[in-house]
């Protein structure tokens, strides 16, 4: 099966009545085919969002996805999608993925998917391009799972290619399962984890977010050109969110009293590290 999307936003002049001073940010193009069925969830505001509802289970070996997504410049969207998906043998052939992104002049985009889960004998090739204009932001997350409960993984690839302003910002390939190089799972690899999620935030703003170190589990990389590249690995999801996301700040206390509990859920700043995002309507 073949099917693909497009997604385009971009800035418009505030509604009558809005309560909102600045420019509104638009879906004005919208369309998709099954499995891919975009469906706007965010009301007029400042930024939108628009959230992938699976039409049919899968994908399956065969299958060929493409996604693109475009935002004007100076316009505010997030994207998701509505559950995990996951991969399935089918023909025997990759089931391929294909999600281009471009970001204009100011522009500002989230891309974050739910989890992709490999099953036994299915093979999966994930590919992410994106384009990035000049006093762009973006936060992108990928998240793979190895195999479901207590069975073996499939075969993934996921590349991802990124350009900022014209120049290379991050160029990388992943691969994991049999057909992957020896060692896949070993120091070097997962570490024995069931659960690969990497985390791209550009530009990297300091003060913007809580800076997380690189500790058991997860790997943070300042890119060159900018950014800050995260990558973890965890034995569930779960985890998987944890490490990725910033812990919560004590709230204060009296000086003689002792510090409250922290959440046992970390969050990313005041939002829920299920559903981090870097616009709000």
């Amino acid at each position: 099966m073949q099917a693909s999307a497009v997604v385009r936003a971009e800035t418009a002049p505030p509604r009558r009545g809005s309560r909102h001073p600045g420019p509104e940010t638009r879906v004005v193009e919208m369309r998709g085919q099954v499995p891919l069925l975009p469906r706007i969830t965010s009301v007029p505001g400042t930024a939108a969002e628009v959230v992938f509802v699976a039409g049919a289970a899968g994908p399956l070996g065969g299958d060929e996805l493409t996604v693109r997504i475009e935002v004007g410049a100076g316009a505010r969207l997030t994207v998701r999608t509505a559950a995990a998906a996951v991969v399935l043998p089918g023909t025997g052939e990759p089931a391929r993925q294909h999600v281009e992104i471009v970001v204009e002049d100011g522009g500002e985009l989230a891309w974050l998917p739910e989890p992709v889960v490999v099953s036994a004998g299915a093979r999966y090739e994930s590919t992410v391009k994106v384009t990035l204009g000049r006093a762009t932001r973006l936060l992108m997350r990928e998240t793979l799972v190895l195999g479901r409960a207590a069975e073996p993984c499939g075969d993934a690839v996921a590349h991802w290619n990124v350009v900022a302003e014209g120049r290379p910002l991050l160029r990388q390939q992943s691969a994991y399962g049999p057909a992957a190089k020896p060692g896949w799972r070993g120091p070097a690899g997962t570490s024995g984890g069931t659960v690969v999620a990497a985390e791209l935030r550009f530009p990297d703003i300091p003060g913007s977010t809580p800076r997380l170190p690189s500790a058991v589990g997860r790997a943070v990389c300042e890119l060159a050109g900018g950014g800050l590249l995260t990558t973890v690995m965890a034995a569930d999801a779960l985890t998987a969110d944890r490490l990725l996301a910033a812990p919560p700040e004590p709230l204060p206390t009296a000086p003689d009293q002792p510090p409250l509990p922290t959440a046992t859920v970390p969050s990313l700043g005041p939002q829920s590290p299920s559903r981090p995002r870097i616009a709000t309507p």
